[in-house]
Order: C-alpha cells, then sequence, then structure tokens
C-alpha cells in the first residue's frame, strides 16, 4: 500500500476509535460508579479518592439548532429520577437521572442544558450541603453523581440555570469580539491637550492601521488596541476605563426579542420538581477505622473537582486535610514569606482579609482601595503581601493609570522566588465576556512564566483559582450575556484542563463551594466563603 493510502487508513481508524470511545464513555463510567457504590465498606476517604480521580473534564453538547419555543427545556416537566428504595449509607454516592422535556412534555434528544445541583442536610441544625456533578449524555439525559458526606435527612437541589437554547446565546454572544466598551484618555503634558478615544481588547479589522494606537503585546498574548487620537502621539496614553452605559447597550444589539424570552422565567434559574418531596434518610454504616485524609502537598492535589461539602461555616474538602487556621496559625505560617496576588478582585478581596485579620499596614497604597499596586506588610511577623491586577480588559468604571497596569507574565518573570515566595493567581472574572480562546492563550502565556520560575527557584509555590458562580444583579439581560455562571464555568474548566497535571501549579477549585455555598452568590463573597478559600490556601503553605 503507498504512503498516501496508509495515511487515509490510518485517518480513518483514528476516527473510529475517537467516535467509539466518546459514545461508550458515558455507560462506562456508570458503570465504574456503580462497582464503587457497592464496596463501601472501602471506606468513605477512599471512596472519594477514587471519585476524585475519575472526574472527567466536561465537554460540551451543543448543537447548531434555529430557535423553536415549544421545544425548548422546560424546568415544569423536567424529571428527577432516582432509587427512593435504596438504603443509603455514609459514604455511599447517590446517582439521579435528569430527563429534560419540552413544553410539550415532549424528552429532548439533545443536550446542553447547564444546571446547578446540590444536595441540603434537611436537619435544620445541621446546616450541611455538598454540590453535585453533573454528566451530559448529549441525548436529552444527565447523570448527577451524590457522595454522601454526612449521616440524616437530605434534599435533592436541582436547579436549570440555562436551556440550552440559552447557552447556544450564550456561546454566540461570548465569541463575538469587542462587545465591551473601553476609552482611554490621551494627555499632553506640555500643552495639557486632551483627546479620548475608544479602546479594543482584541484586534479591530474595522480599524485602519494608521489610525490605531497598538499596545499589545504579542509574547503575553495581550491584545489592547486604541483609536489613534488626531493630534496627539499614542505614547500620551494616559488614563482607560470601561463605559457601563454604552457597555449595556452594545451588548444588547447581539441578542434578538425572542432570545431574550429565553433569560426570564419560566426558563431562567428555576428549580426541578422533585416527587416524592420527602427528604432522603441518610443512614450511619460500620466503616473501618477512617483514615487520615492526606496533607494538602504536591502529592495530594485538589487539581479538578474541589469535591468535600460545607459543615456549618467550614468547607471540609475530602480530598486532603484542609485545616482551619486562626490568626495566630496564619500568622505562623506566613512568617518570613512573601505572598504574590495577581490577578482580579476576587483575589484581591482575599487580600483584604489579611490585611485586618494579620493585621497588614500598608505603606503606600492599602489593600482596599482602588489604586496599583496595592501592598501590605505585617513587621512583627516579617510577612509581605502584594496585590496586582491583570491588564487589560480589566472591567474597572474608575479611570484607572494605564501605565499601573501589568501583565502578569511580566510580573512573575521578575519576581525571584524561592521558598519564602507564595503566589497566587486569579484570572477570570473579566474575560467572561471575552472569547475563550482569549483567556485560554493568556493562561497559555502564564503557564510558561511559571515554568521559568520553578526551573529558577524550584521551591517556589504558585496556585491558580478558579471561578465561582455570582449575583446577576437585578436580572438583568447584559449581566447574563457577559457574566452568567455558565461562562465562569467554561472558564473554570479551561483553568483544570491547562493546570490539571502540571506539577508546577496547584488549582484550588473554588467552584463547589460557591455551587453549594449557604449564603448568596456574589462575585465577593462573604467572610465565610473567603476564610474557608484562605484555609484552603493555608494547609497547602503549612500542611502540619
Amino acid at each position: 500500500m503507498d504512503s498516501p493510502r496508509k495515511y487515509a487508513a490510518f485517518t480513518v481508524l483514528t476516527a473510529v476509535v475517537i467516535i467509539l470511545t466518546t459514545w461508550r464513555f458515558p455507560f462506562q463510567q456508570l458503570r465504574i460508579w456503580n462497582k464503587y457504590k457497592t464496596h463501601h465498606q472501602d471506606g468513605l476517604n477512599q471512596l472519594l479518592s477514587k471519585l476524585r480521580l475519575m472526574e472527567p473534564p466536561v465537554k460540551p453538547c451543543l448543537v447548531n439548532l434555529s430557535l423553536f419555543f415549544d421545544q425548548v427545556t422546560y424546568p415544569k416537566y423536567t424529571t428527577i429520577v432516582f432509587n427512593r428504595e435504596h438504603l443509603y449509607h455514609q459514604g455511599d454516592i447517590l446517582t439521579v437521572r435528569v430527563v429534560a422535556r419540552d413544553k410539550e412534555g415532549r424528552q429532548k434528544t439533545y443536550g446542553g442544558d447547564f444546571f446547578r445541583a446540590r444536595l441540603i442536610g434537611s436537619d435544620g441544625s445541621l446546616q450541611a450541603s455538598s454540590a453535585g456533578h453533573v454528566t451530559d449524555h448529549c441525548n436529552g439525559t444527565y447523570t448527577v453523581l451524590f457522595p454522601l458526606y454526612w449521616v440524616g435527612n437530605v434534599s435533592i437541589k436541582i436547579q436549570l440555570v440555562h436551556p440550552s437554547e440559552a447557552v447556544k446565546v450564550l456561546q454566540s454572544v461570548r465569541e463575538t469580539t469587542n462587545k465591551r466598551v473601553f476609552y482611554c484618555t490621551f494627555v499632553d503634558v506640555k500643552t495639557k491637550a486632551t483627546q479620548t478615544r475608544q479602546c479594543f481588547s482584541s484586534v479591530n479589522p474595522s480599524l485602519p492601521q494608521h489610525q490605531q494606537c497598538d499596545f499589545s503585546k504579542r509574547e503575553v498574548n495581550g491584545t489592547w488596541v486604541c483609536e489613534k487620537p488626531d493630534r496627539l502621539s499614542c505614547s500620551t496614553i494616559s488614563k482607560c476605563r470601561w463605559d457601563q452605559g454604552m457597555n449595556r447597550k452594545n451588548t444588547l444589539r447581539f441578542v434578538s426579542q425572542e432570545e431574550r424570552k429565553l433569560f426570564q422565567k419560566p426558563y431562567l434559574e428555576e428549580e426541578l420538581e422533585v416527587d416524592p418531596k420527602e427528604p432522603i434518610r441518610v443512614l450511619k454504616t460500620e466503616l473501618p477505622a477512617a483514615q487520615h485524609l492526606p496533607a494538602c502537598t504536591g502529592n495530594a492535589r485538589e487539581s479538578g473537582a474541589s469535591l468535600g461539602h460545607w459543615s456549618g461555616k467550614v468547607w471540609r474538602s475530602s480530598v486532603c486535610n484542609v485545616r482551619v487556621f486562626s490568626k495566630e496559625d496564619i500568622q505562623l505560617c506566613l512568617a518570613n514569606k512573601t505572598l504574590y496576588m495577581q490577578g482580579d478582585s476576587t483575589i484581591k478581596q482575599w487580600g483584604e482579609r489579611l490585611q485586618k485579620v494579620i493585621p497588614l499596614h500598608h505603606n503606600g497604597t492599602p489593600m482596599d482601595s482602588t489604586a496599583l499596586p496595592a501592598a501590605g506588610d505585617n513587621s512583627q511577623w516579617n510577612i509581605s503581601v502584594r496585590y496586582r491586577f491583570h491588564h487589560f480588559p480589566a472591567q474597572i468604571k474608575a479611570e484607572m493609570n494605564f501605565h499601573d497596569f501589568r501583565y502578569i507574565v511580566d510580573e512573575l518573570d521578575i519576581i525571584h522566588g524561592g521558598p519564602n515566595t507564595v503566589v497566587v493567581l486569579s484570572l477570570w472574572a473579566h474575560f467572561t465576556a471575552e472569547p475563550l480562546e482569549m483567556v485560554r492563550s493568556r493562561l497559555y502565556a502564564i503557564r510558561g512564566t511559571i515554568h521559568r520560575l520553578m526551573r529558577r527557584s524550584p521551591a517556589t509555590r504558585v496556585f491558580v483559582r478558579t471561578g465561582t458562580t455570582r449575583e446577576h444583579e437585578h436580572k438583568r439581560l447584559e449581566f447574563y450575556l457577559l457574566g452568567s455562571d455558565w461562562l465562569a464555568y467554561q472558564i473554570t474548566e479551561v483553568i483544570r484542563e491547562m493546570f490539571r497535571a502540571d506539577p508546577d501549579v496547584v488549582v484550588l477549585d473554588t467552584w463547589d463551594m460557591s455551587v453549594c455555598q449557604l449564603g448568596k452568590d456574589d462575585v465577593h463573597p462573604d467572610e465565610t466563603m473567603v476564610d474557608s478559600q484562605l484555609n484552603r490556601l493555608f494547609s497547602h503553605i503549612c500542611p502540619n
């Protein structure tokens, strides 16, 4: 057989293997789950360890469909099926099947719906909750797996956040570049002449080369292009801001009147009915002596799904031993260390919390200031905390000095590193409105600089946190189009994929914590959430 024919045969064979393995995966997974369910005597910790290792990357199951409202997933008729007669014990896996149906009660034949699954303790004093892990079988059915962490009555809560038809709209809007409206001011210091021009986070083909100021930095995969002022040079760029009002008007242009209905009741954030409504009783089981969870070190990574549950106001990890740190514990843990935090305001909130708890005293810009960069120190314990916002497209309403912003790659390249250096990155909240490829390319460049940092200073510890659920102010459409939880979850998946097997990085996966939190969804959550997030960080820095 000649080379072209060999190549063609090889290509066909490869395609067949991929199709078969992809088609079989959900059923193989269910058989594995059932195997684990019947061997709960191995112990809760061992079971959850296996569960963590099996967590697959979520692949979207969207197809190109026209919008017909009689075919949209209808929460009222979407059903939840599980074996209520089974005796459930602590350490088992509760398997739930969701069947998506349309307004006529017909089962859907394609997937893509976005669900939020939680298990809530029904005993008032328990205050326990955990997240369920959803597998989309791309045929209108979904499997939700709930590890049973505690004894007592539990209630299933599954919410249809967005039907697949709304997800398709979100996906289309996300991949549209330059939706958000930014302006930068150019100022001549000598003449005081000022001009304001619109700027773009992606290449703008309609803007001729001679009419643009290109501040992009290819080596970090960062793009920032502004319309060129008439009378001022590009070097006079001064301050930049995000225009919220213009942003709203511009975004709404991308959705039709029909599509807007998908982001209203009964299709938006609607709880599915569980029948019968009585809670499920989880019984205590005779397990072998509980094995202690491993320390949160490089050998017990939390990358991937953040298995665990809320017990009162404390997040209990089932992956590694997350301790509850007191003020004194934090001071001892961070003594003689420098903590670099870079990214969005969700990581800045950690710095603000540390400023109060340790406490940190600012020598210049405090953590809770809008100015950049921010810093805090504690001379008694020799603790230094440094925070810097990531580069544009930062969605900040106030005018910010353009030259105060740095790319994370550039900042990490000048850090010396070492055993007393900790780096924590958060790059998601301001990127939900951008094409997913922008996020992926930025993270790719960041991963490269992390590897350079670890080669010159192998003892440096680097963490990347994922996204969380957030509030959607007054349920306004533009907030869903630019910041829906579906968009945040896609970035979380990219972060997991990028760093899942990277030995130089620990992923602090905060998604599950927010999905099942007892408090309100908020991009800047309450102290209960922040303290538990910090406990996980400190448990890796100081595992013993």
